[in-house]
């Protein structure tokens, strides 16, 4: 894939995964009927899912997840998300990061990945 490319691929998973975060926090609050515990909640899992995707996801993770199990829990994540604010009545939101969330899997078996021997890149 050329540069371009993957840095357009970069962003839009970037923004995707920002939906996703939301939409965790969104899902804490309404489980737990708004309010003062809504707001709790939602910290709370927004902060869980932040930490464990900066452990184990991120490009620059300290314990990378192999790209498959990781790329495994991206569609869980991004899918269980979206089943949740589809049913939460968030059509929309649901619907951008069921869709969008593809580029985040996507980014998660392609994005920094070791050149192979022979490429331009290694």
């Amino acid at each position: 894939m050329s540069t371009p490319v993957l840095a357009l691929l970069a962003l839009v998973a970037f923004v995707t995964e920002l939906a996703l975060f939301g939409g965790v926090g969104a899902l804490a609050h309404h489980a737990v009927g708004g309010g003062a515990a809504g707001w709790a909640a939602a910290v709370v899992a927004t902060l869980l899912v932040l930490v464990l995707w900066g452990l184990f996801m991120a490009p620059k993770a300290r314990l990378r997840l192999a790209p498959g199990p990781r790329t495994a829990a991206a569609v869980v994540l991004v899918y269980g998300v979206a089943f949740g604010l589809l049913a939460a009545g968030w059509t929309g939101w649901a619907w951008f990061v069921g869709v969008a969330g593809l580029v985040v899997v996507a980014a998660q078996t392609v994005l920094h990945r070791p050149a192979e021997p022979g490429s331009p890149a290694s």
